[in-house]
Formats: structure tokens, sequence, C-alpha cells
């Protein structure tokens, strides 16, 4: 099984890492807009020593992600927004730390309501022994380490992962990442706040798991459902929540 506990694919500890980094931030976040010419090795030294192998190594990433766009005669610049590949985990981590609004939490959340439910129909109906064995390893990995805790947040993310396995379906496989991001990313929202979320998760994580071992897939599909409402649902609440914090420090 892949190894999905961290989402990200880009390294920060290189170099050039640093660089694409500091880059998708200002994009995503609006400091750097739809067009404008991208903040070249010069003008990011001052904030990070950068040679310029590492930042045409950075362009060039971010360029197959679609976040900038070379254009003849005209320089390397910000691409347009519809041409960022919002599934690639990259992104979306970078959006999370640069821009986690309600919007955008909808949108993604939208997404899983589509296709995880689907995804655990397949996996009641097609799933092996074996595969019934993963996805129940990885729900008491959950359940035997302290909430958040980096081996919990592993378990969870291999507990979807394996569902998507168990569908025998490589196109809708490949949305695996997008949701474990997602998944990650909340998971990483929620953890200093956490009242009742984890127990309740784990609830919603057993019922689809006793669902898949019945071999329901309506029932799966229900009781996947209501995970990922319920999971919208607190994100929501604390996104909520830490708004008006925000907005109350500044009034002080």
């Amino acid at each position: 099984m892949r190894d999905t506990s961290r989402a990200r694919m880009l390294s920060p500890d290189r170099l050039f890492g640093q660089v694409a980094h500091k880059l998708a931030v200002s994009i995503i976040s609006g400091a750097s807009r739809t067009g404008e010419l991208l903040p070249n090795e010069d003008d990011i030294r001052s904030e990070i020593s950068v040679s310029r192998t590492a930042y045409r190594e950075a362009v060039k990433f971010l360029t197959g992600k679609g976040l900038v766009e070379a254009r003849p005669k005209s320089g390397t610049r910000v691409a347009p927004r519809d041409s960022w590949n919002l599934l690639d985990p990259d992104v979306l981590a970078w959006h999370f730390e640069a821009d986690p609004n309600e919007k955008f939490i909808r949108d993604l959340f939208e997404l899983r309501l589509f296709v995880e439910p689907s995804a655990a129909r397949l996996a009641a109906q097609r799933r092996s022994e074996e595969d019934l064995a993963k996805i129940a390893a990885a729900y008491r990995g959950m359940t035997v380490n302290p909430p958040y805790a980096e081996p919990t947040v592993q378990a969870d993310l291999a507990f979807h992962e394996s569902i998507f396995e168990a569908t025998r379906n490589p196109p809708l496989q490949c949305l695996a990442p997008a949701v474990c991001a997602t998944i990650q990313w909340s998971l990483f929202l929620k953890a200093p706040d956490d009242r009742f979320f984890f127990t309740a998760s784990l609830v919603d994580h057993e019922r689809v798991l006793d669902a898949i071992s019945q071999r329901d897939g309506d029932l799966a599909a229900a009781r996947m459902s209501g995970l990922v409402i319920d999971s919208l649902n607190s994100t929501l609440r604390l996104l909520a929540g830490r708004a008006s914090e925000n907005a109350s420090s500044a009034r002080d």
C-alpha cells in the first residue's frame, strides 16, 4: 500500500522545494495575480537563499502543476486558475495553507461526497478477504493510537485508500490521492481544537467497515455519505470558530 501519511509530493527540505512553496502560496493567496510576471530569483532572495538552478527547477515544477505558464517574449507568468491542477496533492496542500476558505472546503467535500460513497459501494461488492483485512487493520490503527498522532493519521488515510483499492477500478483509484489530501488537511485543522470530533469519526468509520464486511453496497454508500457530511460539518464549525477568534483578536 502506498504511504499517504504525507499527501504532499514536494519535499520542503530541498532548496527548489522551498522556492516552489513560496511561489505557489503567493499565487494561490492572490499576492501574485493571474497574468502577472512571476517573481524572479532576485525578488525572493531577500527571504530565501536561492540559486538560479533551484529557481528554474521550481518554476518547471509549478508549470507541471498548471500554476505558471511561459509566454513567448513576455516571460513566465501566473496562469489562470482554471489551468491549475486542483486535484494535485501539492496544490491542495498549498490551498489549505494559503486560503482555507469555506467555499474551497465545501467544493472539496462535495467531490468527496460524489466519489467516496460510490467507492464504498463498489468496495463492499468487490472486496476480497485480503481487502477487508487491510481496511479493518487501518481502522484498528485509528483506535490504538492517540487522536491525531502521526500513526493515527496514517491509519485514517490508509482506511480510505484501502477502500479505493478494493473497488478494483483503476480510474477511480486515481482520485484517492486528492481525497486523502483533503482528509489529511481536515485532520490538521481539527487537531488543535478537537472536542468530540475524533470519537464521532471512529464510530462513522466502524459503521462503514461493518457494511463493507457485510457486502452491503447500499449501506456502505449511505454510511460513507454520513461520514463525509459529518466531517464537513465539523470542519466548517472549526473554520467559523477560528474566524470569530481572529475577528475578536483584530478588534482587541
